[in-house]
């Protein structure tokens, strides 16, 4: 059984408010930020950026969630929502994408293009 077969066990990870990382973040599982960040989050799963969250740095999830600030490049490989207070201010890349009102997106917005079998 390869490592992308195993149910992954437990919560992720789980940065809190008061923290402050410097680096590369990554985890098979979920992972939600409430602190600080500068540099690169990767998710195999879900990625939560909370509300009190700063991150500096590009991320990256199969569901990404963004209620905090991001400034840097998010590549959703399912879906990306932005919250009401939720900020961005970089390049967004999502099959399926919510901006909800009263959110901040400044930058440039890719959707992967889906051809169908009929297409030429």
């Amino acid at each position: 059984m390869s490592n992308r077969e195993r149910p992954i066990a437990g919560p992720g990870t789980i940065i809190g408010s008061s923290v402050f990382l410097t680096g590369v973040l990554k985890d098979a599982g979920d992972i939600s930020i409430h602190g600080t960040v500068e540099g690169e989050i990767t998710s195999e799963r879900v990625l939560i950026i909370g509300e009190t969250a700063e991150v500096k740095g590009p991320i990256s999830g199969q569901i990404v969630t963004v209620a905090g600030t991001v400034r840097g490049s998010i590549d959703a490989g399912q879906k990306l929502e932005i919250l009401p207070s939720g900020k961005v201010y970089g390049s967004i890349s999502c099959r399926e994408l919510t901006i909800r009102s009263g959110a901040v997106f400044v930058g440039k917005s890719t959707m992967p293009v889906e051809e169908s079998p009929e297409s030429p």
